[in-house]
């Protein structure tokens, strides 16, 4: 990523004022907090640039990542996605707009398909303990989800319209085609410049079996909306903005025995988010406030619960520099302190329309963080160190340590790069886990929180070795990269059957609760081939784990491969990709007796043609083979690892103003 893009991310990551851009690649901000080149970067970064992210998807984060080497998408109960990094779950993935963290409905994991892809410059991903400089909840990683700042006023619309084709509703059922419209529009008005973003989508939803009443995927409607104003003053830039999401499910889940209705699955989301920011580059210092409300009314037709979160935040962040930060020669060097502080805040209600039941009742938790971090930088080398202490409301002190290093070897014609580094991680329980009483007695079961959790908490160590080199006489780049991890957990939570009081009430009722200790280890190895209009990449990830007593965690794909390859064809103005995710051999689940299947293939291919200087349009058809998950086998206890998901054909044409 050219200059262009540390000057877009001036305003919101604070600029080394020495910082220099003398090749085509891509600055990072969130593995430091400070803007980096991203070989230069002492923390391992993964990056999708806008243009990948444009022509993977048009619609939501949740098919965006799926594209990102080691990270598994896993569907949701509620007919969400949530992501998998390192072994761990959502819940220990903290997911970042502009660095700021995102609302966590979804039983403390953010839903991916609740953040759109509209406006992005670039996403940037690191894997690992995190806690040091992002706290709670980023025990496993950080995505951090960097939005674009137009500076010309521009206009543009996009319309897609799309098929699951074999596995589309029938006409009975409701609408058969899929929609999507997008306007991005930006001017100056007052000395201010204004952006605003709008996206609708309108998903028909699909079914495998017709002649069955319940349907698997939910027909929804969504809708996108942000506005953002900013302006440049003599000692600060002001930035104000604001976002709407509305969401509506509703699926056919069973029918009402004696009756000729249906029972449904339904969601409705109501959410408004506040962000107001103050920032100084020239003296490297910025301020954040966030206010985010999200209402959501969920569950059975019959069993409805309303849900009310908030969230408020404010951070800041200052940066001290001395000597040079980016040297050119073994007699430089430099460093970078980073000092923060978070005043965080949250709350949750919910209950029971039907019968006005208070299942949580105002619960809330407040905190307090402080940060530091150092970074001593020489052309050959680098260290940091940094800590983190947090007082919380309900569960008192807890700090946290990082240490990393990288190692400059090789020439610039053939460069190697050895990172390693030491993490210490923590979470406190969320308000759901501790309170929530989730009472689907008509359908068998409920999920009980407990209020006698304890922080979870990790010690991680990650190694990694790069090499960049060109091959074939110069033609094409080769980059090799192999990371290994290994994480010792304590007082993981997660659920568990209690036996005694499914027993005892006839239900089966599940618990939160902490496991004592457990593993995760694995290793994530990448190779990659660019030419001058094709590319390839090959990715294994391997994970494995275990807790106190020897046994796997489940939902963890032991094994995991990534290919993909990239055609351009100048000639014609088209970019093509195609692109493959291979699964196997997760732990079998508590509640199956056998597996349906162990392993999985998906494949998606991607197309897009520039027509005009301001036409383009685009082909996508994802789960080529329609791979996916059988419900008959799920209903005979068998488990089947195979996503809920579905052939699908895109189709959408973009122009610009």
């Amino acid at each position: 990523m050219p200059l262009s893009l540390s000057l877009l991310l001036l305003p919101t990551h604070l600029m080394a004022n020495n910082l220099k851009t003398e090749i085509d690649e891509h600055i990072v901000v969130t593995g430091t907090k400070t803007p980096k080149l991203l070989s230069n970067s002492p923390v391992s970064v993964e990056v999708i640039s806008g243009d990948t992210i444009a022509l993977i998807s048009q619609g939501t984060l949740a098919q965006t990542l799926e594209f990102i080497p080691g990270v598994v998408i896993t569907r949701s109960a509620k007919d969400g996605y949530n992501i998998q990094m390192q072994g761990f779950d959502s819940k220990h993935v903290l997911v970042l707009i502009d660095g700021q963290p995102l609302i966590s409905p979804a039983n403390g994991a953010v839903d991916l398909d609740q953040v759109s892809v509209n406006n992005i410059e670039q996403i940037e991903v690191i894997k690992g303990a995190s806690s040091v400089l992002y706290g709670s909840s980023a025990m496993g990683g950080v995505i951090n989800i960097i939005t674009k700042r137009e500076q010309d006023e521009q206009l543009s619309l996009t319309y897609q319209i799309s098929s699951y084709l074999d596995n589309a509703l029938k006409k009975r059922d409701g609408d058969q085609l899929s929609h999507l419209f997008k306007i991005n529009a930006s001017s100056t008005l007052f000395n201010w410049h204004h952006q605003v973003n709008l996206q609708v989508i309108q998903d028909a939803g699909f079914d495998y079996n017709a002649n069955t009443v319940s349907h698997n995927a939910a027909a929804l409607d969504k809708t996108f909306f942000n506005l953002q104003s900013y302006k440049a003053f003599e000692f600060t830039e002001a930035r104000f903005k604001y976002q709407y999401f509305e969401e509506s499910k509703k699926r056919a889940s069973s029918s009402i025995p004696g009756q000729m209705g249906k029972l449904y699955y339904r969601s409705d989301v109501d959410q408004h988010q506040v962000d107001i920011n103050l920032n100084n580059s020239d003296a490297n210092w910025k301020v954040n406030t966030r206010y985010i409300k999200h209402q959501e009314t969920s569950g059975q037709s019959n069993s409805l619960r309303e849900s009310d979160i908030e969230l408020a935040e404010i951070d800041g962040i200052k940066v001290w520099q001395h000597g040079s930060t980016n040297p050119k020669s073994a007699g430089q060097s430099g460093g970078e302190v980073v000092t923060g502080f978070v005043v965080h805040y949250d709350s949750l209600n919910q209950l029971k329309p039907a019968t006005q039941s208070v299942e949580i009742d105002g619960k809330n938790r407040h905190s307090v963080e402080l940060y530091s971090q150092y970074n001593f930088i020489k052309s050959s080398y680098q260290w940091l160190a940094g800590f983190r202490a947090q007082q919380d409301s309900d569960f008192g002190f807890h700090s946290a340590l990082r240490t990393s290093g990288m190692l400059q070897l090789g020439n610039k014609s053939s460069q190697w790069q050895l990172r390693a580094g030491y993490g210490q991680g923590y979470r406190v329980p969320d308000l759901k886990e501790r309170y929530y009483v989730f009472d689907h007695s008509n359908l068998g079961y409920m999920v009980l929180g407990n209020d006698k959790l304890n922080p979870e908490q990790s010690d991680s160590v990650n190694i990694g070795l790069s090499h960049q080199t060109t091959v074939f006489n110069g033609a094409a780049n080769y980059s090799a990269e192999l990371n290994t991890h290994y994480t010792e957990t304590d007082n993981l939570i997660t659920t568990v059957i209690d036996r005694a009081q499914s027993e005892l009430t006839g239900l089966n009722i599940s618990v939160y609760t902490n496991i004592a200790s457990s593993k995760i280890y694995g290793f994530d190895l990448s190779n990659e081939i660019k030419f001058n209009h094709w590319y390839s990449q090959v990715n294994y990830s391997y994970i494995d784990s275990e807790d106190s007593q020897g046994k796997r965690l489940s939902t963890r794909p032991r094994h995991q491969i990534k290919f993909n390859l990239g055609v351009e064809l100048p000639s014609y103005d088209i970019e093509a990709l195609l692109y493959l995710v291979y699964q196997a051999d997760e732990a079998l689940p508590s509640g199956f007796v056998g597996y349906a299947k162990k392993d999985y293939t998906t494949v998606n291919f991607n197309l897009k043609q520039q027509l005009t200087n301001q036409i383009n349009w685009y082909l996508a058809l994802d789960n080529i083979f329609n791979e996916h998950q059988s419900p008959d086998a799920v209903q005979t206890g068998l488990f089947d690892p195979r996503p809920v998901s579905s052939q699908e054909l895109r189709i959408g044409l973009h122009y610009q103003f």
